[in-house]
């Protein structure tokens, strides 16, 4: 059996990075994808020919621009909308799996590093993802492997590049786990949409947890209220600083 890990980044600014999916059999998948189109479908019944959306798009409905400019004045319809989407996942039998970062700890770590360059916590966040899964998987027969998907975009090397690192690691003994990488589009693969969700939730919880105290979002308490399989975890300070010396640093630099 080949399972499906479809995920997508999300960001604020210089303060938060997150990295997040959902990982599921086929047949789990197939069930959300079409009820998501469903979703979709209806919303489109009822709106008029210029207003139709295309797809779901997490910072772009909560900001109510681009395809839904406008939602701001139709809180009933936000408020199917998302709660139908939330369902979705909700009941899905996925599992979600996180990896984020203090942006403002990776910066003072990698001083050369200003945003909008956020290629090295793209990669670090897919080998920690990816360490993750393979804990994941343990409950999992051996001959059980993993699937990644990504969003399409100008990040697709440095999601290849982070994939390599590890399964091209003889003493990693988990490569055997994952079976490929590959980007898609919101078009191609529906499934994208549920990532893009569940890394726009992740993101905003933990932005709140290091800047603004807030408590968690709405949309997010709905989900771990129905699904009880999400995991996620953010690199502090200490653990930036670790990563850099074992994975960015020559080794005979190391120890200076």
């Amino acid at each position: 059996m080949v399972l499906a890990f479809k995920f997508d980044e999300s960001h604020k600014n210089s303060r938060s990075f997150v990295v997040a999916g959902w990982m599921g059999e086929e047949r789990h998948w197939k069930r959300v994808e079409k009820r998501w189109q469903k979703a979709i479908a209806f919303e489109n019944k009822t709106l008029p020919g210029e207003r139709k959306i295309s797809r779901y798009h997490a910072s772009h409905m909560n900001a109510n621009d681009c395809e839904f400019k406008g939602w701001e004045n139709e809180s009933y319809r936000k408020l199917r909308f998302t709660k139908k989407l939330l369902k979705i996942v909700g009941v899905s039998q996925l599992s979600a799996v996180a990896i984020g970062l203090d942006l403002d700890a990776f910066l003072k770590i990698f001083p050369d590093r200003d945003p909008p360059d956020f290629g090295i916590p793209y990669v670090i966040c897919i080998r920690q993802l990816m360490y993750e899964i393979a804990f994941a998987m343990q409950e999992w027969p051996e001959d059980c492997r993993v699937a990644l998907v990504h969003d399409h975009g100008d990040w697709d090397k440095l999601a290849l590049e982070g994939y390599n690192q590890l399964v091209d690691d003889p003493e990693w003994e988990h490569r055997h786990r994952f079976v490929s990488i590959t980007p898609l589009t919101w078009k191609d693969d529906v499934g994208l949409q549920a990532a893009d969700l569940i890394a726009y939730e992740l993101m905003r919880r933990l932005d709140d947890t290091l800047w603004t105290g807030r408590d968690i979002r709405i949309p997010l308490k709905a989900i771990l209220e129905m699904n009880n399989h999400v995991s996620g975890k953010y690199l502090d300070h200490g653990e930036l600083k670790s990563l850099k010396q074992r994975i960015f640093t020559p080794s005979g630099e190391r120890d200076k």
